[in-house]
């Protein structure tokens, strides 16, 4: 979906969702500030994460809570010295 746009995200998820489906992030992990504005900004980006909800059938009374989220390696190196970990934390 998105190196078709010639971005090379890095995508990773966390939380409890083995307690209960709802709780699932999802991160794409983007190198420019200006990608991250770009597919915050971007209504099918948000549409076309959510459809992935759909095809992989989580269960629906999950979908509307599970939060997509993007950040930028400048981001990252900017706020919390390039560390990932902390930056999430």
């Amino acid at each position: 979906m998105l190196r078709s746009k010639g971005i090379k995200p890095n995508v990773w998820s966390f939380g409890a969702y083995y307690i209960d489906p709802k709780h699932l992030v999802f991160v794409v992990g983007v190198s420019t500030d200006h990608e991250k504005a770009s597919l915050k900004n971007s209504p099918d980006f948000g549409a076309q994460m959510r459809g992935l909800l759909d095809k992989y059938n989580w269960p629906i009374a999950a979908r509307s809570a599970v939060s997509f989220n993007v950040e930028s390696q400048e981001t990252v190196e900017r706020e919390t010295d390039g560390n990932w970990w902390y930056h999430y934390k």
